[in-house]
């Protein structure tokens, strides 16, 4: 069946009804189209939507989340669709990009959107992410679970493209729903293993979920299978150097160092001038020590701008950061010449720049470098209350009771005032 020219804008829900309002009023100025479908609310969700648009469909909830999003997408009847979640938003500006986007709606392009995740109780991340193509016959999504279109758009022949659209994903996450949301994942997940739908993207999502569910060797053994399927298959090879710096992060965390660098080894060989990459390199080398590595990794810094991947991660840090970093490193190595250089150069400032060396080597419980990096904050300058608390608590382990009692007093009264 041919489809009328547009975008249809769809989109699945549940217990919604705090969000969708908004969400629907942000998509309606670029959608020719807008489909609602929901998959068992016991809220107003659909009333709500209703107000919006006449399609709202009813789906009965299997644990699919790609056969939910294929009933949404077969419901569509414009040539392109675009999908979206009740907390997802577009700004004004993006909202004209989109509608400026349909200009390129030639059956031939699919389009990668930047997703900006805001989300309250976690750190801020971002990536590329395919968000509008086409509608033609064989193009759907598949995984139950963190479910993707790209595989079937790539085997159609769709050109990628990459346009400055951002979508921004907000809402309130805390440690419990996290942890709900992961365990509901992962029964998900584990039922596909078991009836044989095992590929690289299952095991290095799984992976993933058994990791802050502190089931580290479970976490482990699925993302190595998962690094065995990817160099079989001919997609997810961008998840490839993800695998190997989540390996290194998990078998540093377990103690096991020997492992852990030889997986950065494998991350630099694929790595190159990728500064995210070399970023995390640089700091899983400081934490076990390896100064010289971290120093070579962390120059690959400095000077390039931070570009979302495909994968959500945090923004690098900014320039001065990645040189105390640097700093630090030099700091361990007792080449402390060229620290200071770079300390002195800082644009935070000397004093700032001394107490977040400090803070730094109390964190990686260096109470050498942390004693003497915050005495030298305090000459240049006043300290945070929590860092005349961590001197504190540097004075106490390293038998100064008087001065520790002095600093936790201070700490106190700065903190009141």
């Amino acid at each position: 069946m041919t489809k009328s020219p547009g975008l249809s804008v769809c989109m699945i829900v549940k217990n919604e009804s705090a969000n969708i309002a908004d969400a629907l009023a942000c998509f309606t100025p670029f959608a020719d189209e807008l489909i609602v479908v929901d998959t068992g609310s016991s809220d107003n969700t659909k009333e709500i939507a209703a107000r919006f648009t006449p399609r709202v469909y009813d789906f009965e909830w299997i644990d699919d989340f790609a056969a939910a999003r294929n009933f949404a997408l077969s419901k569509a009847s414009r040539s392109y669709h675009l999908w979206v979640d009740a907390d997802d938003r577009f700004d004004e500006e993006n909202q004209r990009r989109i509608e400026s986007l349909k200009s390129d709606f030639d059956g031939k392009k699919a389009f990668y959107f930047i997703l900006e995740n805001r989300q309250e109780g976690m750190a801020p991340t971002s990536c590329r992410q395919l968000r509008c193509f086409p509608i033609a016959e064989g193009i759907r999504f598949e995984r139950r679970i963190h479910e993707q279109a790209f595989q079937s758009v790539m085997k159609a022949g769709i050109e990628m493209a990459f346009p400055d659209i951002v979508v921004t994903h907000i809402g309130y996450m805390t440690r419990e729903i996290r942890m709900a949301k992961a365990k509901r994942n992962l029964e998900i997940m584990e039922r596909q293993r078991a009836e044989g739908e095992e590929d690289g993207g299952l095991l290095f999502f799984l992976a993933l979920t058994y990791a802050p569910l502190e089931r580290g060797e479970e976490a482990m053994e699925c993302m190595t299978g998962a690094l065995e399927c990817f160099e079989k298959e001919s997609y997810n090879h961008h998840l490839i150097p993800e695998a190997y710096l989540f390996l290194a992060k998990l078998s540093m965390e377990m103690g096991d160092y020997d492992t852990s660098l030889r997986n950065l080894a494998a991350l630099g060989s694929l790595a190159g001038g990728n500064p995210l990459y070399n970023y995390h390199m640089g700091i899983l080398y400081q934490r076990m020590g390896r100064h010289r590595l971290a120093v070579q990794a962390l120059k690959e810094v400095c000077g390039k701008r931070y570009v979302p991947n495909l994968f959500p991660t945090q923004p690098l840090p900014n320039e001065t950061e990645v040189h105390l970093h640097i700093a630090y490193s030099l700091c361990c190595m007792n080449e402390q010449k060229a620290a200071l250089e770079l300390i002195d150069s800082s644009a935070a400032g000397r004093g700032r720049s001394w107490e977040w060396m400090a803070t730094k080597a109390f964190s990686y419980e260096n109470l050498g470098l942390a004693h003497i990096a915050y005495e030298q904050a305090l000459r240049l300058g006043e300290l945070e209350p929590v860092s005349w608390a961590r001197l504190g608590a540097v004075y106490k382990l390293r038998g100064y009771s008087q001065k520790a009692r002095e600093c936790f007093e201070r700490a106190r009264m700065k903190k009141e005032s």
